[in-house]
C-alpha cells in the first residue's frame, strides 16, 4: 500500500511538470503570418522548427508576429550578405532594397534604438560596410533553423 501511494504521488508530480499544451491554432497563426510576408528566394526559415521554438505556453500570449519579424530580418540580411560574398550584384541589390524598405517597418514605434538600427544597417551596407548586418545576424539569428 505504501508503495502504491508513493507511486501515485510520483506520477502526479510528473504530470504537474509536463510541458504546457500548445495554444490552439498557434501553428496555423505562424503559417498564416509567414504567407503574408515577403521572403528572399534563397533564405527561408524551417517553419516547423520555428513554430516549435516559439510556441508559448497555453496561458501565455503569442508573440508570433515579433518572432517572424526578427526571422524575416535575419533572412533578408543573410540573403544580402550571401549575395555580396558571392559577387551577385543583382541579388544583393534586391536584398538591399528589402532591408532598406521592408524590414525597417518591423520594430515597434517605441523601440527607438531598434528603428535607428534598421535604418542605419542598410545605409552602411549600401556604402560597403557589412558589419551591422553581420552583427544583427550573429546576435539574433544563431538559433534559427533554415530550410
Amino acid at each position: 500500500m505504501r508503495f502504491a501511494c508513493l507511486l501515485l504521488l510520483f506520477v502526479a508530480g510528473c504530470s504537474a511538470t509536463a510541458a504546457p499544451a500548445e495554444p490552439v491554432g498557434y501553428a496555423d497563426e505562424v503559417r498564416s503570418l509567414y504567407s503574408t510576408m515577403r521572403w528572399p528566394a534563397d533564405v527561408r526559415p524551417d517553419l516547423d522548427a520555428l513554430i516549435k521554438a516559439t510556441t508559448p505556453a497555453a496561458d501565455e500570449q503569442s508573440y508570433s508576429r515579433q518572432a517572424l519579424a526578427v526571422v524575416n530580418t535575419c533572412a533578408w540580411y543573410r540573403s544580402w550578405d550571401a549575395a555580396v560574398t558571392r559577387g551577385d550584384s543583382a541579388a544583393a541589390s534586391s536584398s538591399l532594397d528589402a532591408i532598406t524598405n521592408l524590414v525597417t517597418r518591423y520594430p515597434p514605434e517605441d523601440d527607438k534604438a531598434g528603428r535607428q538600427f534598421v535604418r542605419d544597417a542598410p545605409a552602411r551596407a549600401a556604402a560597403g560596410d557589412p558589419a551591422p548586418v553581420r552583427d544583427y545576424v550573429d546576435a539574433n539569428c544563431f538559433d534559427t533553423k533554415w530550410a
